[in-house]
C-alpha cells in the first residue's frame, strides 16, 4: 500500500507543482489527510518530501546542460537565488558547483 501511495506522489509531484495543496487535490484528500498519510509512511511533512522531489528533478535539469536561471524557473521558482539558496541547503553544493563537478564525473569511453 505505502509502495503504491508513494509511486502515486512521485507521479503527481510535478504536477501538483510541487505544493502539497495541489496533491492533496489530486489525490482527492484534505491537506490533513495527505499530512496523515504522509507521517505514516515516509516520516515528513508533504511539503518537506515535495521540497525534495523539486530538488531531484533540478539536478537532473542541471544535468541536462540547463542553465540555472532555466531550471529555477522550469520548477517554479520565483527567484533563482531562492532556489539556489534550498539548492543548497539539501546538496551542500550550489546548483552552479554541482553542475561543474558532475561534469568531471564523467566516465571515460
Amino acid at each position: 500500500m505505502a509502495r503504491v501511495l508513494l509511486e502515486q506522489w512521485q507521479q503527481l509531484a510535478g504536477v501538483a507543482h510541487y505544493d502539497a495543496k495541489e496533491l492533496a487535490k489530486l489525490c482527492n484528500l484534505s491537506v490533513r489527510q495527505l499530512e496523515r498519510d504522509f507521517r505514516l509512511s515516509l516520516e515528513r511533512s508533504p511539503q518537506a518530501w515535495l521540497n525534495e522531489q523539486r530538488i531531484e528533478a533540478a539536478k537532473q535539469l542541471l544535468l541536462s546542460g540547463q542553465p540555472v536561471k532555466v531550471v529555477a524557473s522550469e520548477l517554479g521558482f520565483k527567484q533563482s537565488s531562492h532556489f539556489c539558496r534550498q539548492f543548497k541547503s539539501q546538496v551542500n553544493l550550489t546548483p552552479s558547483q554541482f553542475a561543474a563537478q558532475s561534469q568531471f564525473n564523467i566516465p571515460c569511453r
